[in-house]
């Protein structure tokens, strides 16, 4: 995917690397975008302490997760399915982002990609 965002030419500049390091270098962006990473991510308190951080006034916080029903695993706010992909529920994602001070621009549950045939459900977040 960055390889087809660069032959677009239209990016000042693409970052590619592990989230963790990426965010705690000395540098502002305008844009965190993060397409089916947090499903390998069970806690996102960290990321999203990071990405406030990183990112310049008025900057934007785009990911997508899976979707997690509220009345599953109960003490928390995500969970790691047979798959082997975390899941996360729109309450949890509610509360970091308000806990880290972003605005919720856009939250969205839809199907994300497909498994096996199936529609995955998941969650499209753009925050601010």
């Amino acid at each position: 995917m960055v390889g087809k965002a660069r032959e677009r030419d239209c990016y000042e500049d693409l970052v590619v690397g592990d989230v963790e390091i990426i965010l705690n270098e000395e540098r502002l962006y305008d844009l965190v975008f993060a397409c089916d990473v947090f499903v390998y991510v069970g806690d996102l308190q960290s990321i999203f302490a990071s990405t406030r951080r990183s990112l310049q006034p008025g900057g934007l916080f785009a990911f997508s997760t899976e979707f997690l029903e509220e009345n599953e695993n109960e003490d928390e706010g995500f969970m790691l399915h047979r798959s082997a992909r975390f899941a996360h529920k729109r309450s949890y994602i509610e509360t970091l982002a308000a806990k880290y001070a972003f605005n919720i621009l856009a939250i969205k549950t839809c199907p994300i990609r497909k498994n096996e045939g199936k529609d995955v459900k998941g969650i499209l977040v753009v925050l601010r």
